[in-house]
């Protein structure tokens, strides 16, 4: 079994970044910088970065949906420059408040499986963030 510089297995240190990824972000990325920074095996290395890329591309997209929430509120300020008493302009639905639902659930479901595969030091393949990390590492 491999060890890592901490004395722990690679295949625990991976899983825990990626459960730690589903609870918090914050100590999820504390450890994948840890594990950039200072570990030499290169499969702990790559799992790190496909974790910050996960989280990463979640966090994008969830900022794609906070973006329409923010046009709405730019429309109803023009609107009422012009008429005080006109309607509010929401989103449909609560269109947005569903798909933060859905990003998070996809986020924290995606997160525990690549955990609980890194338990046996296997990875969920995710070719285009697979294709950046082989590229840039």
């Amino acid at each position: 079994m491999l060890k890592s510089k901490m004395g722990i297995s690679i295949a625990l240190v991976s899983a825990t970044m990626f459960f730690l990824g589903a609870i918090t972000t914050i100590p999820a990325l504390l450890l994948a910088a840890y594990v950039l920074i200072r570990e030499d095996n290169e499969w702990l290395r790559k799992t790190a970065a496909k974790m910050v890329g996960v989280i990463v591309f979640f966090g994008l997209c969830s900022l794609g949906v906070s973006l329409i929430n923010e046009f709405f509120s730019l429309i109803n300020i023009i609107i009422h420059w012009f008429d005080q008493y006109a309607t509010y302009v929401s989103v449909p639905a609560n269109l947005t408040s569903f798909c933060y639902s859905i990003i998070s659930i996809t986020e924290n479901v995606l997160l525990i499986v690549m955990g609980f595969k890194a338990l046996s030091m296997k990875y969920v393949k995710i070719k285009l963030l697979d294709n950046l990390i082989d590229k840039f590492m």
